[in-house]
């Protein structure tokens, strides 16, 4: 079954992110070329207008290409985002792709399983995150989903583990 923002494919059930503005997307993308590129000029200015290489050039590197990394991870988010929840028998596994890595990997034991929607009470649309808990220990989606993709997602994982 195929919506708009989820998939539901067997055992995986695959929330996308709404893709953001391509404007936006371009500025982050500059912002994050900007961000590898600086440590570089600041490498060539401190050869050739000072007495050499200086530690500050490492702290430069740090704090730029950090900034880019996680530049990088919001520019993926936006685009190629998606939350995937593996159901397997005895757990619940759940992790966020980014395309070029994945993310934030939590496992869950689907005994005492319970389904919950949170509904944002910020968003003029009804839309909402998943919450899946156990007695121990919880998953909870990003993603702002609609409500009636929500509750099809959750009828699902009741579905599948026999949870009234």
């Amino acid at each position: 079954m195929n919506q708009n923002q989820i998939n539901i494919d067997n055992s995986r059930l695959i929330i996308k992110v709404d893709k953001s503005p391509l404007i936006i997307r371009i500025i982050l993308s500059l912002i994050l070329v900007v961000s590898f590129l600086i440590p570089f000029i600041a490498i060539f200015i401190s050869i050739n207008y000072t007495e050499g290489l200086q530690f500050g050039i490492i702290i430069t590197f740090l704090i730029f290409w950090g900034i880019g990394f996680y530049i990088l991870r919001v520019v993926l988010w936006n685009g190629y985002g998606k939350e995937i929840l593996t159901l397997n028998s005895e757990k619940v596994s759940y992790i966020a792709d980014y395309k070029l890595f994945r993310d934030g990997y939590q496992e869950l034991d689907t005994k005492n399983l319970s389904v919950n929607i949170i509904v944002d009470s910020n968003s003029s649309e009804s839309k909402g995150y998943l919450k899946l808990q156990n007695k121990k220990d919880f998953i909870e989606t990003n993603l702002k989903t609609r409500q009636s993709d929500l509750n099809l997602l959750k009828f699902e994982i009741e579905k599948r583990y026999n949870i009234t």
